[in-house]
């Protein structure tokens, strides 16, 4: 598998200023050592996005986003780690040949023949529509829908011709490898083996992109409503489209998302063009049913919070339901918006407008507690014993264990409103749920429980943390120091994220003998560790007197091990006693107290 080189890297690293990049997306305004503008990964009032153009690093100390140039292109294009390089590379006039990238199967050359074969039929199929006498009646349609020219041009809408190997005869005077098409999913080979004709015919054409816009697939919608065809005739899985992967308008959601620190998923493509087309600019779409673990990760990395938009039908309820179950259990924060009579985003706005859609639908979203609620109340009939017990205890069942004492005493309120039941009984029939909810689970742990560790918080958590990080710093700054202190560190961070990165710093400086920050970030996956070591670097050092400021802070770490050692030893000493074991008890005592006095001495 071949590489950019790492110099390749490092040249283009070094050779782009940041504050010059960041400012083709962001106004920014110096303000003593640093360049300040309003954050593009979320929505603020006032500026808290820092730029230092002597650490060439970005900072937000809003939401927290940071890196430098390459890990911004990343975060702010949606790119791969290698497209970011080759964007910025372009940038600054070094074309990079294909050679040079991560071969990839993405990037490999029969996807690149595919991916240039979609974009021949897009802009086959939207010429077809846009300009011909064969479109005609498609553009009316669409037009009547409410579509304008520049709207149809803007979402690539097309239409592919009745002849039923139109767009395969282009392919083979483009020179395509037909099997190759057929592959991609454009076409079919001839039971005579005479030829290929197309997959999609009379139909009008929405192209899917991937997540930086390319044409990857089609959906193609049927034009007479009457006719028995299906509706929709959608391109099938193929090298460069996977449904698991793809959310319908990503590229074109995503900054819109990060601002407003929202999502809005629906479970068709043609309810975010609706949403969308009336300014609603933060919408995605799954490609099927299915909510995978890919798209819940591109969700949270976009957003907190996601607003599930499904058709008001049976169906869509279902699929509501899926969806939140997931991303509660992912933690984000869930709202359902549902619809009424049975309507579908798209319709209920065509007919009310997206004005009205955002003000009494998305506004109106339920939280995951209420529509949990809403959920099993569909099929009841609250005025018979049977269907009111059934729905309490279902409810119960589902949401118990996720209530907090708050959204308790609301949900309680809620069942009395709809079902007189006494709160008190209400809340018996809580407590029960969440009495089985926690037998089912220490059923479930039983076998591989263990002696819950004990260990207080350190009152002065602040000063450990403040320590931590500018131990960090150094040893960021410094491969020496770490390989001087390596040993006599392992065991003395606090913060998970922090341990992890004192090990990948190790695993890192085993491959680089020299220090790069910049270079150790890009090899970080997880958001929450890329923004503790910006945090780090970003930390104001002593450079006069960096031997005793490591010094102090190795020395804090350590006594905070002793005392959380003491609280160990101290809470162990009264379980034996509990126990009678007086002996241990009295061991453990006298542990605590050689802690006690090496503490002093420290």
């Amino acid at each position: 598998m071949t590489r950019i080189s790492d110099d390749t890297i490092e040249e283009i690293r070094s050779g782009t200023d940041i504050v010059d990049l960041i400012s083709e997306y962001v106004q920014l305004a110096k303000r003593g050592k640093n360049w300040f503008g309003l954050c593009p990964f979320h929505e603020e009032g006032s500026p808290s996005f820092s730029v230092s153009e002597d650490k060439q690093l970005f900072h937000c100390f809003g939401c927290g986003a940071s890196g430098n140039a390459i890990t911004f292109m990343m975060d702010m294009e949606n790119r791969s780690f290698i497209d970011s390089i080759v964007k910025l590379g372009s940038r600054m006039g070094m074309e990079l040949e294909s050679s040079q990238t991560d071969n990839q199967a993405s990037k490999s050359s029969s996807n690149q023949k595919m991916l240039k074969a979609y974009t021949l039929a897009a802009n086959f199929y939207s010429h077809l529509l846009l300009n011909t006498i064969e479109g005609e009646k498609a553009l009316e349609y669409l037009e009547k829908r409410g579509f304008t020219r520049d709207e149809i041009e803007q979402y690539e809408i097309g239409w592919s011709p009745v002849q039923s190997d139109a767009l395969s005869a282009l392919l083979v005077r483009q020179g395509f490898d037909m099997k190759e098409m057929e592959t991609a999913g454009l076409c079919f080979h001839k039971e005579d083996g005479t030829g290929y004709y197309d997959r999609f015919r009379g139909r009008i054409m929405f192209p899917i992109q991937d997540d930086n816009g390319a044409t990857i697939a089609f959906s193609g919608r049927r034009l007479e409503d009457s006719s028995s065809d299906a509706k929709y005739i959608n391109s099938p899985e193929t090298p460069v489209f996977e449904k698991s992967k793809i959310l319908f308008n990503f590229h074109r959601a995503r900054l819109n998302v990060r601002k407003t620190g929202k999502v809005v998923l629906f479970e068709g493509f043609m309810d975010t063009i609706a949403a969308d087309r009336g300014g609603i600019g933060n919408t995605v779409a799954v490609m099927g049913t299915a909510l995978s673990g890919h798209h819940i990760v591109k969700l949270k990395r976009m957003a907190k919070k996601v607003v599930i938009c499904c058709d008001g039908d049976s169906a869509g309820w279902e699929a509501a339901k899926r969806f939140a179950d997931h991303l509660m259990d992912s933690g984000m924060d869930v709202l359902v918006a549902t619809l009424p009579d049975k309507m579908d985003p798209d319709d209920y706005i065509s007919q009310h407008g997206a004005e009205v859609f955002s003000e009494k639908v998305l506004d109106q979203a339920l939280s995951y507690i209420s529509f949990v609620a809403a959920y099993y109340r569909r099929d009841k009939n609250l005025s018979v014993d049977h269907d009111i017990k059934q729905y309490v205890h279902e409810v119960f069942d589902e949401l118990a264990h996720r209530c907090s004492p708050i959204e308790k005493d609301l949900l309680i309120q809620q069942l009395h409103s709809e079902t007189h039941a006494s709160k008190e009984s209400l809340g018996q029939e809580f407590t029960k749920s969440i009495a089985k909810k926690a037998k089912q689970s220490r059923d479930t742990d039983r076998e591989e429980s263990r002696p819950v560790q004990v260990t207080k918080a350190p009152a002065n958590r602040a000063e450990t943390d403040r320590a931590e990080q500018l131990l960090l710093a150094h040893l960021l700054m410094d491969a020496d120091l770490f390989e001087e202190k390596r040993l006599e560190l392992q065991d003395l961070f606090v913060r998970d994220d922090v341990i992890k990165i004192f090990f990948k710093l190790a695993a890192f400086y085993e491959q680089y003998d020299l220090p790069n920050y910049q270079r150790f970030a890009e090899t970080l996956e997880d958001r929450q560790l890329k923004k503790v070591v910006m945090e780090a670097i970003l930390t104001e050092r002593s450079q006069e007197h960096t031997t005793q400021e490591v010094n102090d802070c190795i020395r804090h770490l350590k006594r905070n091990q002793i005392k959380r050692l003491i609280d160990q030893k101290r809470h162990d000493s009264k379980e034996a006693e509990k126990r009678n074991d007086l002996l241990k008890a009295m061991e453990l005592a006298s542990e605590v107290i050689q802690l006690v006095r090496s503490l002093k001495v420290l």
